[in-house]
């Protein structure tokens, strides 16, 4: 691992992305976004993305300088369409509205569509929890770049289809509780950090054409090489796998009936992911007093943490050993990185070098 101030990768990301066709200010608030990302530990969903933007890019489907539109626009709703901008910038466009509407109207929903990719989604909830609102949100990938198999199945008919809710803590707590969860066993990008760090993956996150456990990330390939490598499992794995498979359904018809994009099944599934959207901001004072709930989130809390940490019951192989609250791991983690900065695996940063490189940009993984 090489370990790197956020403020200097944010600049770095955003001469990158500079070199990629964006604008300075899109630039920036890209590699913001990126960063933040790294820093609450979802390596997944940071400055890894670059060289996939690129890519992207060069394909034509992202246009590094547009700007997201709104299309549809009455009382409490809106549909934002993202001109196949950056998806940090779609996200910022869909919370700015979101969080206006609720606080005018008490609920609004924004749909989304033609989003490329809207990152870390936990980024958005926070940013409405912070204005002391709920959120919730589901989110597909138009259709392409599909990577998830139905509960007894090895064919891919999802992508992993996010389901994210956040609630405000009324000052119980320093951070906001975010779910922020794949419907599939595991997220696609923890598939590539898994492949970066050198990790096998555990026997029950994928599965290969025969049905065997999959467990070398370097044997997925890319979601656009067919269908030769097997698939992601739903979320419940063999155990449970109908109610992930329920879930990613519903994630699929909510973002695209009210984001207006296509779904699973109307376009080629080998084409690169298109993130479409639908977006809930409630805000809870329209149905009760403030002081009462935040008596109620720390009644809650304090019976939660009241909860032993067992130490032969295992919390699952993407979490931690003892019982956290949502939004708790990216809450201290971010805390741990202010202070000592950001670990990225070396195939990254190899990676990132050689783009700086080629763009002729100095990166900052050395003091030379």
């Amino acid at each position: 691992m090489t370990t790197i101030d956020a403020e200097r990768l944010e600049v770095f990301a955003a001469s990158l992305l500079e070199e990629l066709g964006a604008p300075a200010d899109t630039a920036a608030k890209v590699a913001v976004s990126l960063v933040d990302a790294d820093r609450t530990g979802h390596t997944s969903h940071g400055v890894l993305r670059i060289p996939t933007y690129g890519e992207m890019i060069a394909d034509g489907v992202l246009v590094p300088d547009a700007e997201p539109a709104v299309e549809q626009s009455a009382g409490g709703t809106a549909v934002v369409d993202g001109g196949n901008a950056f998806g940090q910038l779609v996200g910022r466009r869909a919370v700015d509205i979101l969080v206006e509407r609720a606080s005018e109207d008490g609920i609004a929903g924004v749909g989304i569509r033609n989003a490329t990719h809207l990152g870390r989604i936990g980024e958005w909830a926070e940013q409405v929890a912070d204005q002391k609102l709920c959120f919730l949100s589901f989110v597909h990938t138009s259709g392409g770049g599909l990577v998830v198999a139905p509960a007894g199945s090895t064919t891919r008919r999802f992508s992993t289809n996010p389901i994210t809710a956040a609630v405000p803590t009324f000052d119980q707590l320093p951070f906001s509780l975010v779910l922020d969860m794949a419907t599939s066993q595991v997220a696609h990008g923890k598939l590539d950090a898994a492949e970066a760090d050198g990790k096998a993956l555990p026997a029950e996150w994928a599965v290969t054409p025969e049905g065997e456990p999959l467990t070398d990330p370097s044997e997925m390939g890319s979601f656009r090489e067919g269908d030769e490598w097997g698939a992601i499992r739903p979320l419940g794995g063999t155990t449970a796998g109908h109610k992930g498979t329920g879930l990613a359904v519903m994630a699929e018809l909510f973002a695209g009936l009210l984001g207006g994009g296509p779904v699973a099944g109307q376009r080629d599934p080998q084409s690169w992911f298109n993130n479409g959207a639908f977006f809930i901001a409630i805000d809870p004072a329209r149905f009760g007093d403030r002081d009462r709930m935040a008596d109620q989130v720390q009644a809650f809390v304090e019976h939660f943490r009241a909860a032993d940490s067992h130490p032969s019951v295992a919390a699952g192989d993407a979490a931690g050993s003892s019982p956290l609250l949502p939004g708790e791991a990216e809450y201290q983690t971010a805390q741990e990185r202010a202070e000592d900065g950001i670990p990225l695996p070396e195939r990254v940063v190899t990676q990132l070098t050689e783009l700086a490189d080629q763009y002729d940009i100095k990166h900052p993984f050395t003091d030379e």
